[in-house]
């Protein structure tokens, strides 16, 4: 742990702060918003409303008390939480042993990675239906940048034409529609495939 007046040791690291579980996004957004630059990983979950058969989503922290500042900001949040009054829901820094412990970015990289592991599942789940001769782009992927047609699909994946005879069974997920190659289906991937 370093120690959290050390200006050489804050560079690249992140302190914590806490909360009440329920006031953790907040706090992170509320930082953000006055410029400190901060975080806490997201999850999205779907909940039933009471006594009915509508649904709604909401934003839940993936850890409830726990938002990460960069370390860069530690003065301000000192001043924040000697404030008597202050504009953000109320949050503390983070102490062990009379010092401020300092997380690495590697550190920050692995929970970035559980949230967006989190998001990808999320969005396995979610049908997406793309109705032959739709032309499509995929974004991210092995198969990023490409265009193609829509040959047939059934919510989870498509069969997606891309030029010739190369076809390929792409998730639906994974795919936006191409609003490029729509406007020009004369020349582009989709009157080749066509």
């Amino acid at each position: 742990m370093a120690n959290g007046d050390d200006a050489a040791a804050r560079a690249g690291r992140w302190c914590v702060v806490r909360s009440s579980g329920g006031r953790t996004i907040a706090v992170a957004r509320s930082l953000s918003e006055a410029g400190i630059e901060a975080w806490t990983p997201v999850d999205v979950i779907k909940q039933r409303v009471p006594r009915s058969r509508k649904t709604f989503t909401r934003e839940i922290p993936i850890m409830p008390t726990f938002a990460f500042v960069r370390a860069e900001h530690l003065h301000e949040l000192l001043s924040i939480c000697a404030a008597p009054v202050s504009e953000h829901p109320p949050f503390s820094l983070f102490r062990h042993g009379g010092r401020v412990p300092l997380v690495a970015d590697a550190d920050m990289a692995k929970l970035r990675d559980a949230e967006d592991k989190k998001r990808r599942a999320r969005m396995r789940s979610i049908k997406r239906e793309f109705a032959p001769g739709a032309a499509v782009r995929v974004p991210d992927g092995p198969f990023a940048g490409m265009s193609g047609v829509v040959e047939e699909g059934d919510g989870r994946f498509a069969l997606v034409a891309f030029g010739g005879q190369f076809r390929v069974r792409v998730a639906s997920f994974l795919l936006v529609e191409d609003a490029v190659q729509t406007m020009n289906t004369r020349t582009g991937t989709a009157a080749i495939a066509a």
